[in-house]
Order: C-alpha cells, then sequence, then structure tokens
C-alpha cells in the first residue's frame, strides 16, 4: 500500500480497469486481483523454501525445533493473515454494498493488503544480527 494511499479501497491497477472498461470490468479486476494473489503466493513459497533450506547451526545454540517452529508459525500466520485480509477488506468495502463499486473496492483492497504483506514477507529474515 502506498504511503499516500488515504483509502485502502483505492488503487492504480483497479483504476485503469475502471477507465478502460467502465462497468464492464469485472473481467479485468479478476485479472489483476489474481496477478496480485499469484505475486504474493510466489513471495510466501519463496520465503517458506528459504526458511526450509535454512541451515539452523547458524543461529547461536540453534536446533531443528526451533526451525521447525519457525516453519510452522510462518504458514499459520499466513493462513490467519488471509482470513485477516479477507475480512479487513469486507469491513474496507461495506459502504460500497449494493452498488456498482463493490468489485472495485473490494479488489483494490486486496490488492493493497497483498502488496503490503509482500512487504512483511521480505522482511523477515532468518539471522538478525546485522
Amino acid at each position: 500500500m502506498a504511503a499516500e494511499t488515504a483509502n485502502v479501497t483505492r488503487n492504480d491497477e483497479v483504476k485503469v480497469c475502471e477507465e478502460k472498461y467502465g462497468d464492464e470490468n469485472s473481467e479485468c479486476l479478476g485479472d489483476i486481483e489474481d496477478k496480485s494473489t499469484e505475486t504474493l503466493n510466489k513471495a510466501y513459497a519463496d520465503k517458506l523454501k528459504e526458511m526450509e533450506n535454512f541451515d539452523y547451526t547458524q543461529w547461536w545454540m540453534g536446533d531443528e525445533e526451533q526451525k521447525k517452529r519457525m516453519i510452522e508459525l510462518f504458514k499459520k500466520n499466513q493462513a490467519e493473515w488471509l482470513k485477516y485480509r479477507d475480512d479487513y477488506c469486507d469491513i474496507a468495502a461495506t459502504g460500497s454494498q449494493g452498488t456498482h463499486y463493490l468489485g472495485n473496492a473490494a479488489t483494490g483492497c486486496t490488492i493493497n493488503m497483498n502488496k503490503q504483506r509482500i512487504k512483511e514477507i521480505k522482511m523477515l529474515q532468518m539471522l538478525n544480527l546485522e
């Protein structure tokens, strides 16, 4: 989510769909939401692979149980975050319910939240000594 974004339901990609297709933008919205979700899933899968391949002996007194717990927590956290995102975007788009703008608002929120989550995932580092 860009720092200047004042409304989590607004998104430049959604705006392009709006301008190009008007009220007939559902296919465009679906495409950009799918792309955003694919990008999120790739960031998650890449970080999970990094965790699984990490040599826990680099941690001070590290052991395999610590590594397993980290991976379990990451998986659990992602599942809980997806539910949080969906609920949050339902709340954010409430004002658009019953209007032609609901899809735009929900998609904008999902994309913005996914972008923020990708940043969070990338900030996770196996070694915190730097």
